[in-house]
């Protein structure tokens, strides 16, 4: 990718705070650096998750990925990525070309991942909601209800399917095979990077357009926000010295000087 002048450069450089544009992958962060979009909530771990997976998802062969991509009526996804496989190098092992579409949601704690669970009874629910908005577009003038209210996002994405594959990001130990749920697999970061534990169902229908346009408008908000992120960041940067010197200046202990006594020339 070439610019035509170095304010381009400078500005994607920027942009891979917390959305990531590849093939142009950024040198790793140490945990707990500081930089990125804070996001309320968010600890240095679930950062760090997001990240790998990006880097995960460009090692398997996606070429379009984002993070935090939000995707109406789901909400917030974690990581995205979108591509077109070679024949017999795509997730079926089929002899043609295969687009794909791949979420991961990264789970940091036990509680975030149980957060994304459904309550007893509300797929049901959802699902007679379903019937009645089909019997209901012959009716005019009936607002259509609300599909997905009450789900969870792992059961949501089922309801309102628009990837081909569902994976969750958690270190290794946290999550095992039998608290997954139907058609998610599991990936699991340790010492070794990220490794599959499970592998994930396939999901037939994707709305590969949709999530493709989605990735396009959560790269493109980023570039615009970058000059404000980096602003902000050296406003910390400059604050952060401030109470430094303010703490060094408090911690000198005043001193008191008298004055030398006055003695006489001798004759």
């Amino acid at each position: 990718m070439q610019f035509r002048s170095d304010i381009g450069r400078k500005t994607l450089e920027k942009c891979t705070t917390q959305h990531t544009i590849f093939p142009c992958l950024p040198a790793k962060e140490p945990e707990g650096s500081g930089k990125g979009v804070p996001v309320p909530g968010e600890t240095d771990l679930h950062k760090t998750l997001k990240k790998e997976a990006c880097r995960w998802l460009f090692r398997m062969g996606y070429r379009s990925i984002a993070a935090e991509v939000r995707l109406p009526p789901l909400g917030i996804i974690d990581a995205v990525g979108t591509g077109i496989f070679r024949p017999y190098h795509n997730y079926l092992c089929i002899p043609r070309e295969l687009p794909q579409v791949c979420f991961i949601e990264c789970k940091a704690s036990r509680s975030d991942f149980l957060r994304d669970h459904s309550n007893d009874g509300q797929m049901l629910l959802c699902l007679m909601e379903r019937n009645g908005n089909r019997k209901g577009r012959r009716r005019r003038g009936r607002r259509p209800l609300r599909q997905a209210v009450g789900l969870g996002k792992f059961k949501s994405c089922l309801m309102q399917p628009m990837a081909n594959l569902h994976y969750i990001l958690a270190p290794a130990g946290m999550i095992q095979k039998k608290d997954l749920p139907p058609r998610w697999g599991l990936l699991s970061y340790g010492e070794g990077g990220v490794n599959v534990v499970v592998r994930p169902d396939w999901q037939e229908f994707a709305r590969s357009e949709y999530v493709d346009s989605a990735i396009a408008r959560t790269l493109t908000g980023d570039i615009y926000r970058a000059d404000d992120r980096a602003i902000n960041s050296v406003n910390r940067e400059l604050f952060a010295q401030q109470q430094a010197l303010a703490e060094r200046i408090r911690s000198i202990r005043p001193q008191s000087i008298l004055a030398p006594t006055y003695q006489a020339p001798a004759e």
